[in-house]
């Protein structure tokens, strides 16, 4: 919780703890019975935290502009906290669209607490201002000469949390009032970009529906189908998927990318398990994808195995097997690949470019197959 406000609407309020996800607010609103558009004028009776932000206090607000900065402010160290409330008392600010984009200018606010080392206030200036400092000892007296001058230049503004320099440049305008910047404030597997006659906002999925349709209205479209969606990254975990991922928002939207992505979050998935089950089995569609994921405990994958190396098929299943199990005195005699051959085809098992996969659950591949649905390119079950 990085602010705390009440919040009120015609007579009816609630104490809301920000920041919070879409559909959470939505239920908060519904329980205190005020309405959920959220682009409404929210009255703010009390910012109980931080105390910093009163500028607020006694004001009209978009409930989820408050909800973006308060993701900011999650997002900042303590001493970037500090230097944006004194960077917003000195610059009088009012508004929140004010204090969002103050979020982003911090660089042109620098807060010295202690003046004691003037190497140290050299490095504080510059990490602040230009974004990273060797960490090297031997630029120590250069950065002690920057903090001199510095000191010197008598630009610095005494405040309770210290002397405050501020550099003379403009601020960048990068909330316009309308359209919220990307921000990708928790974790995500994709990014998509939506954009609307001119005007962008970017997607972290997996998203809710309903921070799927905000994001929407405030393009100003009527529906999702009226935006382009664009692939722009996913997560470098879930890297070998990028062209699946970009292939299934264009073949089937927003929502089926939006579906598969919330699988990746939420459970642990083996990636390089269903990159082989995707090839094995053929299938690119979203929910065919995520079927699989659900059968992934069923399939075992042997990775670091040439391809149709069936005698490392062999010693590999009976390196694992808690049935099977032959004497020492017998091994130089057993023929691994006849035997990997014959587990290759009783379990099903193909080469893919991961490696060889199997089914090893507790009833036939035949299951995983027939929860497949058909796909409209051609389902090529059995692949290799």
């Amino acid at each position: 919780m990085y602010i705390s406000a009440h919040i009120s609407y015609d007579g009816k309020s609630a104490e809301i703890d920000f920041p919070v996800s879409d559909d959470l607010l939505n239920d908060i609103l519904t329980e205190s019975k005020m309405p959920t558009d959220t682009t409404l004028p929210f009255f703010v009776e009390d910012i109980h935290y931080p105390s910093e932000l009163p500028m607020l206090n006694a004001k009209d607000i978009n409930l989820d502009e408050l909800n973006f900065l308060a993701k900011r402010l999650d997002s900042f160290t303590d001493d970037e906290l500090e230097q944006f409330y004194v960077a917003a008392e000195h610059e009088n600010i009012k508004t929140l669209k004010e204090l969002i984009n103050l979020t982003y200018n911090l660089d042109k606010f620098t807060v010295i607490k202690d003046v004691s080392d003037m190497a140290k206030v050299g490095r504080a200036y510059t990490l602040n201002t230009e974004g990273c400092v060797p960490a090297d000892s031997r630029y120590d007296a250069k950065y002690a000469e920057i903090g001199r001058k510095l000191l010197g230049s008598g630009r610095g503004i005494f405040t309770e949390h210290g002397l405050l320099f501020v550099e003379n440049k403009p601020m960048d305008v990068v909330y316009d009032g309308r359209v919220l910047p990307g921000f990708a404030y928790k974790d995500f597997i994709v990014n998509v970009d939506l954009t609307y006659n001119g005007r962008c906002e970017s997607l972290f999925l997996p998203e809710s529906r309903l921070a799927i349709d905000k994001a929407v209205r405030r393009l100003g479209a009527a529906s999702i189908e009226d935006c382009d969606c664009t692939y722009e990254f996913e997560n470098p975990n879930y890297g070998r998927f990028a062209v699946k991922f970009e292939d299934i928002l264009n073949n089937e939207g927003i929502g089926g990318l939006n579906a598969l992505a919330y699988q990746f979050y939420t459970y642990d998935v083996d990636t390089e398990k269903l990159d082989a089950a995707i090839e094995m089995m053929g299938v690119s569609s979203a929910k065919n994808i995520i079927t699989l994921i659900n059968y992934l405990d069923d399939l075992e994958l042997i990775t670091d195995i040439d391809k149709y190396d069936f005698a490392g098929v062999g010693r590999y299943y009976l390196d694992q097997s808690t049935d099977l199990e032959i004497s020492p005195d017998l091994l130089d005699f057993f023929d691994f690949e006849k035997f990997g051959e014959y587990i290759a085809e009783e379990y099903s098992g193909h080469f893919t470019s991961c490696g060889f996969l199997y089914y090893d659950g507790a009833n036939y591949m035949s299951e995983i197959e027939n929860a497949l649905e058909d796909e409209s390119n051609g389902m090529h079950l059995g692949g290799m």
